[in-house]
């Protein structure tokens, strides 16, 4: 999915899906970008890169045509602006609880008079020098981004007033630190969890924000299940696992396959020496 179509999309309601990129690999990003995502999330808050590590990554991306939304170390408007000039569509800003964390993103994230991004002529994502500014930057701002990552009982609690700020395409509640907030880590489909959750997309459709599901779990019909279940609730925009989740998962059952093949293989040498000392076939 092309850039402004990712955008676009997202503002008809139509329904996308995106994965995690943590491992810090251009190669790893390029692969997932062949595989048939609308858009891949580089993760520089859990993967153990920062902005300097996403810049080929979202260059593998780009190699592809697939849009790039790039989760930043925290909410510093520095960070934000550089994931942008680096060229990513967008940016899912972590650790949203009030208004005012919402409308800093936004500012952050849009040229002036919008909002209050550093302007540079030569970045990335002006292809290294532009001609013409002003086409350069209302373009930014239309085609940007902006995902909000709600966490913890604060963010919960100001969902409403975080969900009406203007410019904001996106919410993603994010599922693990809730359930550590909410005193059930870890228990994603705890119901008070999962209760939170349907509130907050409730409210985000009525305030016309989309919202961004989170699906972990390397049983590919569990999570297809879990996947479905938040469509139905209205979720638009679906992101299941992480690079690292999906690798790790294959990786173990080629070996679990491979030390079962063995242990069938030592068993079957063994019955075959019990049947032979029986019928006295053994022997020098």
């Amino acid at each position: 999915m092309k850039y402004r179509a990712l955008k676009e999309a997202i503002r008809r309601g139509d329904l996308v899906t995106g994965t995690w990129a943590q491992i810090g690999s251009p190669e790893t990003v390029e692969i997932l970008a062949h595989s048939g995502f609308d858009f891949l999330i580089i993760d520089t808050e859990h993967g153990y890169f920062g902005v300097e590590g996403a810049e080929n990554l979202i260059r593998a991306a780009d190699a592809v045509g697939v849009p790039v939304i790039v989760r930043v170390q925290d909410k510093n408007p520095t960070l934000i602006m550089k994931a942008l000039d680096l060229g990513a569509q967008g940016i899912l800003v972590p650790q949203v609880s009030t208004r005012e964390d919402a409308l800093r993103a936004v500012q952050a994230a849009k040229y002036g008079p919008e909002g209050n991004r550093g302007a540079c002529p030569c970045v990335r994502a002006a292809g290294y020098l532009t001609d013409d500014w002003s086409a350069f930057a209302r373009r930014s701002n239309e085609d940007t981004l902006v995902f909000l990552l709600v966490e913890g009982v604060d963010g919960v609690r100001n969902f409403e007033e975080i969900a009406s700020v203007d410019g904001v395409d996106a919410i993603m509640v994010g599922p693990f630190d809730l359930s550590v907030a909410l005193g059930v880590g870890g228990q994603m489909d705890h119901p008070l969890v999962m209760e939170k959750m349907e509130q907050m997309v409730r409210i985000a459709r009525e305030k016309g924000v989309a919202t961004v599901s989170v699906v972990f779990d390397p049983d590919l019909e569990r999570m297809a299940d879990k996947a479905a279940a938040w469509i139905r609730k209205g979720v638009r925009i679906v992101t299941v696992e992480t690079d690292k989740i999906m690798l790790s998962h294959v990786f173990r059952l080629v070996a679990k396959a491979l030390n079962q093949l063995r242990e069938s293989e030592s068993g079957g040498c063994d019955r075959c020496k019990a049947m032979r000392s029986w019928d006295g076939s053994s022997g020098s």
